[in-house]
């Protein structure tokens, strides 16, 4: 039944499908090209624009509309940074100031005579030199500003000018453990 239907449904639209003729299409359109297009005379005019009553700009914060909150924490930052610490210039660079912080090794602790702390300090390239608090070390102007020679934890601390991206410097400690060769 349900098949018998739709066959019948089919039949119908092919039916009325074949009822339009391509003639019929071509004779309306050359009726509405014969006759031109409608064309009204009458246009309505645009409503009127109000009149511009300017009116002043209030800002109590006196911050900048055009400028976005991040921005102004970035200038604030970058304001800050300009003020902050700045590496002091020492004269010419001593020979543990050629190497990064991270490329050198603790290899002793030592006291002199006088009691004075002395770090021995391994280089890349297998040199070894000495250093003591307030000796410049690592390419960051980095300074020696402690020696511990503990039983337990043997280090250097040296503190860095590291540059930040406001184009300003900051402090930083780093401490360089000596290495238990046991």
């Amino acid at each position: 039944m349900k098949r018998s239907f739709r066959i019948m449904m089919v039949l119908t639209g092919m039916a009325l499908l074949g009822g339009c003729s391509e003639s019929d299409n071509l004779s309306h359109l050359q009726a509405f090209v014969a006759n031109g297009p409608k064309i009204s005379a009458h246009v309505t005019p645009l409503p009127k624009t109000p009149a511009y009553q300017p009116k002043a700009y209030e800002n109590p914060t006196n911050r900048d509309p055009f400028t976005s909150f991040s921005e102004l924490l970035l200038r604030k930052e970058a304001a800050a940074a300009s003020t902050g610490p700045r590496p002091a210039s020492h004269g010419p660079l001593q020979p543990l100031e050629k190497y990064a912080l991270s490329s050198l090794s603790v290899t002793g602790i030592v006291r002199d005579s006088q009691g004075k702390l002395w770090a021995v300090l391994l280089t890349p390239d297998h040199k070894v030199y000495r250093a003591t608090v307030g000796s410049y070390i690592g390419t960051h102007d980095g300074r020696i500003v402690h020696i511990d020679d503990g039983m337990t934890k043997r280090s250097v601390t040296v503190e860095q000018f590291m540059p930040n991206a406001f184009g300003g410097f900051q402090k930083e400690q780093t401490v360089l453990q000596m290495q238990n060769s046991h």
